[in-house]
Parts: C-alpha cells; sequence; structure tokens
C-alpha cells in the first residue's frame, strides 16, 4: 500500500513538480520514497512495506531493461500464483514482491494483464519505447487514482492533497458535482467536487499518449454477462470466502481486524483465525453513555471465543468536535459519512499496537442484501419495469394518472367521495405507481429510497440563480439511469450500482484514506471480484432465494461462527448520528456566513442565512448543514491550503 504520482508532458517537463509534491503522501508511504525523472514523464511513489520488506521493494521499479516503469499502490494477492506461471514462460525474478509480478505480468500481456490480477491496485506504467503511460485501477475502486489534463500536461496522483499540488491554478467548485454531493454526501465516481478533477472509474484502464494525447477510460470488467452458476449456493460461497481469506491474509507484516461484534467482521474474524500464520488482533469501537450504539460487549465475546487479543475505545461527542477540521483533512475529499470519526479512531488504535495490515467487513451489506432499501430497490424496479413492458394498460395512460391525481380537483373529489369505488381503486393504484418515475423510463428505483437522499429535494432554492443555471439537468437522478430492457437482469443491475455509489464513492474511499493517514492498508475480503461473480452467478439460479438479510452469507458461515452471531441484528460502527452532527454543528456552523463558498456565490446568502438561524432556533436542517460545513472546511483546507 503507497502513495503514487506522476506527470506527462508533451513537451519537457521543468523543474521538479513530483518531488515536490511526494511529501504530501508520506502518511500513505512512510517507509521509503522514490522518483523516476525522463525528459516527459516523472513517476514519484512512497511506501509502505507489506511484502518484501527489503530494498527490493523500492519503486518506481524498472523492469525488461528499463523499458517499463511502474508507480504502484496496493496488493496483487495471487502474486505467487502469477509468479509461477511467469517463471514457467521464462521470466526472472530478483525480488518476493508483488509490483516486480506485475511488471512482468504487463510486459507479457499487455492490458490482458488486468483479467488475471486478484487484488486491490492504482498503478501508473510508463512505457519509455512507445511512450505512453499505462494507467488502471481495481474493480471496486479499493485504491484510488484521480487525474487533471490540459493540452499539454497529464497529472495523476492517489489523493487531492498531492494532484492539487502540481496544478498551476486553484480548480473552481462544479455545481452539478455540489448538488449530487448533497443528495448523496459524496459525489459519486467518476466526477469530483472540482471541476477538471476527475477519477479513474474503478474496473478501467487509460492510456495517455504522449503524441497523440488520446486517453479515453475503457472498462476491463463488469457484471454484465456473469455467468449463471449451478450448485448449493452455501457450500460454494462457504468455499470461496476459505479461499479470498487465505489470500488477504499474505503478508510480511501483523494483521488486525477492525471488529464490531456483526455478522461481516465476525465471519472474517472467524476463518481467518483458522489460517493466519500469527495472532490475529481485533479492535473495536463504543460510544461513552449509549448504550444502544455501542457493540463492544458482543466483539469482546467473540474474540474471547475466538482466543484473539481485544483492544477497545470509546469515543465521546466532544472528541468528535474537537478532531473534526482533522478527520475532514484525513478524508482529502467530502465525505458526509457522520461514522467516519469512529473508523479514523479504530485505524489510530491499531496504528499505536503496530499494525500495518487490518481487515474489514465493508462489502457484506452491498452483496449480501444487508440493507432492506436495496431489496426494496430490486423489487421496485421490477415493478417498474413490468408496468413499462407487460402491464395490459399502456405506458401513457399510467403516466396520465399519475398527472391526474396530483391535481388539486382529484383530491377534492375523492375526499368528498365524489367518484365511484372502482376509480377511486384504479387511480389509487396509479398513485402507488407515481413512485415508480414512470416519466424516465430509463431510471432504476435506488437511492431515491433513502431518506437523506430524499431530504435534498427540499433544498433546491439553496444554489443561486447563477449556480443552478450550471447544473446538470436530473443531475442526481441520472447516477442510477440503466437500461431496462431485461427483468432477469435488474438484481445485477441494482448491486453494481450499488457498488459503483456507495460501497466505492462513500464506504471505500472513506476507508482507504483513514487508513492510509495512519499508514496502515485495509484490506476488504468480501469485495474480492470472484466472490462477487459467484453470488451474482447464483442469483440468476436462484433469484429469490436471499432477498432475506443476508440469507446465504449465514448459512455459508453456519457452523463457524457463535450462533449468537448469526442471529444478531446489523449495527456496526453506527454512530449517535442526530447527537454528533448537532454538536459539530453548534461549534462550526459560523464557517458557512463569511467563508470560501460565500465567496464564490453558489449558494443565496438568504437562504442560508435562513438555515443557520432555524437551526439555531429549533435544531433544523441538521444533515444538509452538516454536509455544507463539512464541504467548507475542506475546501478550505485541501483546496486553499488554510487549516482551521
Amino acid at each position: 500500500m503507497c502513495g503514487i504520482l506522476g506527470a506527462i508532458s508533451k513537451n519537457r517537463i521543468q523543474g521538479d513538480p513530483v518531488e515536490n509534491a511526494l511529501h504530501l503522501l508520506r502518511h500513505r508511504g512512510p517507509d521509503d520514497r522514490g522518483l523516476y525523472t525522463s525528459p516527459h514523464a516523472h513517476l514519484g511513489h512512497t511506501r509502505l512495506s507489506i511484502l518484501d520488506l527489503s530494498r527490493s521493494g523500492h519503486q518506481p521499479m524498472s523492469y525488461a531493461n528499463e523499458r517499463f516503469w511502474i508507480t504502484f499502490n496496493g496488493e496483487i494477492y495471487n502474486y505467487i500464483e502469477l509468479r509461477v506461471q511467469l517463471t514457467q514462460l521464462g521470466y526472472r525474478f530478483k525480488s518476493h514482491t508483488d509490483t516486480e509480478v506485475l511488471l512482468a505480468a504487463y510486459a507479457e500481456w499487455g492490458k490482458a494483464c488486468l483479467a488475471k490480477l486478484r487484488g486491490m491496485f492504482a498503478f501508473g506504467i510508463w512505457d519509455t519505447r512507445k511512450q505512453h503511460l499505462f494507467l488502471a485501477r481495481d474493480r471496486l475502486g479499493e485504491k484510488p487514482l484521480l487525474y487533471w489534463q490540459n493540452r499539454q500536461t497529464f497529472y495523476f496522483a492517489s489523493e487531492f492533497k498531492a494532484l492539487l499540488a502540481l496544478l498551476p491554478g486553484t480548480p473552481e467548485l462544479d455545481p452539478t458535482a455540489l448538488e449530487q454531493y448533497l443528495y448523496y454526501q459524496y459525489v459519486p465516481e467518476p466526477s469530483t467536487p472540482l471541476s477538471g478533477i476527475a477519477k479513474l472509474p474503478p474496473a478501467h484502464y487509460m492510456i495517455v499518449q504522449k503524441n497523440s494525447w488520446q486517453n479515453t477510460p475503457e472498462r476491463y470488467w463488469s457484471l454484465e454477462g456473469t455467468n449463471s452458476v449451478e450448485g448449493n449456493p452455501e457450500a460454494l460461497i462457504r468455499q470461496e470466502l476459505d479461499n479470498v481469506i487465505e489470500l488477504t491474509l499474505r503478508s510480511d507484516v501483523p494483521v488486525g481486524i477492525s471488529l464490531s461484534g456483526g455478522l461481516d467482521s465476525g465471519g472474517i474474524a472467524s476463518l481467518a483465525v483458522q489460517k493466519y500464520h500469527d495472532t490475529l488482533k481485533a479492535f473495536s469501537l463504543g460510544y461513552q453513555g449509549i448504550p444502544a450504539y455501542d457493540e463492544r460487549h458482543q466483539a469482546r465475546q467473540l474474540a474471547h471465543a475466538l482466543q484473539i487479543p481485544f483492544w477497545d475505545i470509546e469515543v465521546e461527542s466532544r472528541h468528535v468536535v474537537q478532531h473534526f477540521p482533522e478527520l475532514v483533512y484525513a478524508l482529502d475529499e467530502p465525505i458526509a459519512d457522520i461514522a467516519a470519526y469512529g473508523y479514523y479512531r479504530v485505524m489510530q488504535k491499531a496504528a499505536e499496537h503496530g499494525m500495518k495490515v487490518m481487515l474489514n467487513g465493508f462489502g457484506g451489506d452491498e452483496l449480501f442484501w444487508g440493507y432492506p432499501w436495496v431489496v426494496q430497490a430490486v423489487q421496485s424496479t421490477i415493478q417498474k419495469y413490468r408496468v413499462l413492458h407487460k402491464k395490459p394498460f399502456p405506458q401513457w395512460l399510467w403516466k396520465a394518472i399519475t398527472s391526474l391525481i396530483k391535481s388539486t380537483t382529484y383530491r377534492q373529489a375523492a375526499s368528498l367521495k365524489l367518484l365511484p369505488t372502482w376509480i377511486r381503486l384504479f387511480l389509487e393504484k396509479g398513485k402507488g405507481i407515481r413512485s415508480l418515475h414512470l416519466e424516465h423510463p430509463r431510471q432504476a428505483i435506488f437511492y431515491d429510497l433513502v431518506p437523506g437522499f430524499q431530504e435534498a429535494r427540499c433544498y433546491t432554492g439553496l444554489f443561486s440563480s447563477d449556480a443552478r443555471a450550471m447544473i446538470a439537468e436530473r443531475a442526481p437522478q441520472r447516477v442510477f439511469d440503466i437500461d431496462l430492457s431485461d427483468e432477469n437482469e435488474i438484481p445485477r443491475q441494482i448491486c453494481q450500482l450499488l457498488f459503483d455509489t456507495w460501497l466505492t464513492s462513500n464506504c471505500i474511499n472513506l476507508l482507504d484514506r483513514l487508513s492510509m493517514v495512519n499508514s496502515i492498508e485495509a484490506r476488504l475480503p468480501l469485495v474480492d471480484y470472484k466472490l462477487i461473480e459467484l453470488v451474482t452467478g447464483l442469483r440468476k439460479v436462484h433469484p429469490d432465494h436471499d432477498l432475506e438479510y443476508k440469507a446465504w452469507l449465514k448459512s455459508a458461515l453456519a457452523g463457524k461462527v457463535p450462533d449468537t452471531l448469526l442471529s444478531r441484528q446489523k449495527q456496526g460502527f453506527q454512530p449517535p448520528t442526530q447527537l454528533w452532527m448537532e454538536a459539530i454543528l453548534s461549534q462550526y456552523i459560523h464557517v458557512l456566513l463569511s467563508g470560501y463558498l460565500r465567496q464564490q456565490h453558489l449558494f443565496s446568502e438568504d437562504y442560508l442565512h435562513k438555515m443557520v438561524k432555524e437551526f439555531r432556533e429549533s435544531q433544523r436542517h441538521t444533515f444538509i448543514l452538516y454536509k455544507l460545513v463539512l464541504l467548507e472546511i475542506w475546501y478550505g483546507q485541501i483546496v486553499m491550503g488554510e487549516m482551521v
């Protein structure tokens, strides 16, 4: 796990831009740093040593008589198997690193090597012969990769801090991305809050040609076309879980686990202790005086049953308020997930005890239907498909009905019972169908089921008229437009949407930053792509068998984990949301009235003042104001370089 950055230019690169920005990624790699420079390409690297701790792992690393130079962040879990395969093809290796194996794989197979990689990665390979840069990112976006370009120069980096240090000026905030942020609490990838800066999407690669400057991202993997899988779901999932746990335990440094007391992390811990050659260490989190949110007792019981060391921390509201600017700086981009502070503190505690690798249960809820609203999204989207394609009444009629029932005339007639019962029942059916948004045939029923998304609709007057004119139509909703042409594909499509939005842009992004700021590599066994393909293929054969809360995962772990773990409801490191947000706003809300967002005239001053006043009087608008305060502090610290 490391920090990477680089610069490619049509003209000779002047000075040492990459070297000057490299210190901003030191937290991602405190063990070593390196540079590669040539007239048209500079690559930088900071190393967190995980595999082969010797100097043999120094990067940027070269291969094939220095034709290829790589800066690589991540882990290739199946590097041992790939090394054997490449050795049989005649390749020889000087180190025991996965980096050298990755370089040899690229030298042998080119971009086709991506299909063979099992792990998490973001890397850039400079080909000195072809004078092009090959960039790639793992399938679920576990490792970040940002980039910016103009007509002469292309920059990339792991984090905003380093990338912004390379740029010739200060990018402007993107109003469309900001509206999406207020709806989602993060900016869905590949967009970012800043105009001109994008993310290479998960499961994509990009080739930057120095001469032609062609560099369109290309997808190399998706769940579309996943083959059906026959067999016993529980047995197959159990076998694949064993495989992926064994792979993610490969490390030359100590491994720990974030243990919440729930099924995902508890299942990983239970399987890992059977395979790990050393002693797994567990870390958990609780909240002072709020037992309803505290899972430390259950986590401690599980650790005791597994006979592994256990440490916990207790978070108080005053700690959250005091360290809020520090947390925002660590996040590196605006992610208004109030649970972030808990993950931050767990990683701090793990670092204090010498951990450099931490397992985490992220991905279990997304893959195994752990969120009730996701099951509802699947069912509602299937209902929409059937209305559009199979109902005996034409689509235009349902649209007319949904318009009619919005009218004052209908509401008055219905309340006075002036309509026959059969007509009212028919129209009420149309009222339910209104929520399917038939006016947008490609729009899945998805994130609009989430309360925060629904709440954001109430604040359309927040943006100034100039900013509103710049916002793309349906900016929040177009994120979940899909091809609604095959009912059987809808569960797969909703799962892919969940991965591409919430899991990648919120959960994984957040965990990467909060682990790496503490120089810890977070590993997520439950987002392994082979496990995901397996579950997706099983759903094609058993479409209704796993819609109950984590039914397949529970069955797969039966006998492997304590029975109490199988019956517990999901909680995780869930904090006292309202209490924390109100405490943070009480301390920092003043920044909205005189900060950078106000200076850029993105929001209506009158509207913003009204919201602040109503919060101070009656704690209204808490969540939307929390998002704005976090955005303001992020912009000041990360973009403008002014610490709070």
